[in-house]
């Protein structure tokens, strides 16, 4: 029996914040996939359209497994098998998504250098293999989850001394590292771009001179800085917790109810506004660019003019008819 109210709070945060992010989420990126894939051959374009494949995958395989779980169990504790495959690919998803966005960030601030040497890093080939690198890296690096994940006492988790060790991974390679990079790559954009606000730079990616700044980099380095600050918010609290639990646990601290039921509470929290990260990203460049915006109503307008078009076309034969 629950002595405090927080296993109540956390429940409805999962049910329904969980599922709010799902669906939320899944509609953003969707728009998001279908703006960018237009712009694809812009590097920093091309990882935002990749970061948000991935964040739709890894949302809506977490939030149906978790909303699911609240009623019926997790399934995945039921096979062994099943509980290392969603361990390892959700962490496969939920990092490369994170590091898409750490290549974003440092393709703005290479794009904003005033260097010919770098320039490279802009080309949408380049941007392509990088994306698949870390891509394949991300597959490699977490293997140990797959090995050491295992199901104990019907729970599909990391157990005794591993449990720590994965703790102390996720917290640096998840929680500290991804916003460490993002900050300093692109407020090192921001700041480069205000030196080079009234120079000459190239309009695209392959090097033609046409004496402006293209406002859709410009655009793109906006929307990702305003990415980059909401992921610092929402990630600072997660690392603390989870070392603390991590280590509280491994080191035998005695802990009353209480403290556990907080614990749990603080955890899942810290959880739920890390994927919040990966529902947020179409509403945050909604917000933070005009151009984006724009670009949304042109969309819309495009998908209304086809309809109408549809039903029009669906109502001439009907009228055919009746003049007969």
């Amino acid at each position: 029996m629950s002595v405090t109210i927080f296993p109540f709070i956390q429940t409805q945060i999962t049910r329904y914040g969980m599922s709010a992010l799902m669906i939320l989420g899944n509609i953003g990126n969707f728009l998001i996939i279908i703006l960018f894939y237009q712009r694809r051959k812009n590097s920093c374009a091309m990882y935002l359209l990749c970061a948000a494949i991935i964040n739709s995958a890894s949302l809506t395989c977490s939030g149906v497994i978790n909303v699911y779980a609240l009623d019926y169990g997790d399934p995945t504790a039921r096979s062994l098998f099943f509980c290392k495959l969603r361990l390892y690919v959700l962490n496969i998803w939920n990092q490369s998504g994170r590091y898409f966005t750490v290549l974003a960030c440092i393709d703005r601030y290479m794009w904003t250098r005033d260097d010919a040497h770098t320039r490279f890093m802009n080309r949408s080939s380049t941007s392509r293999y990088l994306a698949a690198m870390v891509f394949l890296i991300w597959h490699i690096f977490p293997i140990h989850i797959a090995v050491l994940a295992t199901i104990n006492n019907g729970r599909c988790s990391e157990f005794g001394v591993y449990y720590v060790v994965y703790q102390v991974y996720n917290s640096i390679f998840l929680g500290l590292l991804p916003p460490i990079l993002m900050s300093i790559f692109g407020f090192s954009a921001y700041h480069n771009m205000r030196k080079l606000h009234l120079r000459v730079r190239p309009i695209g990616n392959n090097g033609d001179d046409n004496g402006r700044v293209n406002r859709h980099d410009r655009d793109l380095l906006l929307m990702v800085l305003t990415e980059v600050v909401v992921y610092v918010l929402t990630t600072i609290p997660y690392p603390f917790v989870v070392l603390e639990i991590a280590v509280t646990n491994y080191m035998g601290v005695v802990k009353s109810a209480e403290r556990v039921e907080i614990e749990n509470f603080l955890n899942s929290t810290t959880l739920t506004l890390l994927y919040l990260n990966n529902s947020s990203p179409f509403y945050t460049y909604f917000a933070a660019s005009k151009a984006f915006r724009k670009d949304c109503k042109t969309l819309f307008i495009k998908w209304k003019n086809r309809v109408v078009r549809l039903l029009t076309m669906n109502q001439i034969p009907r009228v055919r008819q009746l003049q007969i």
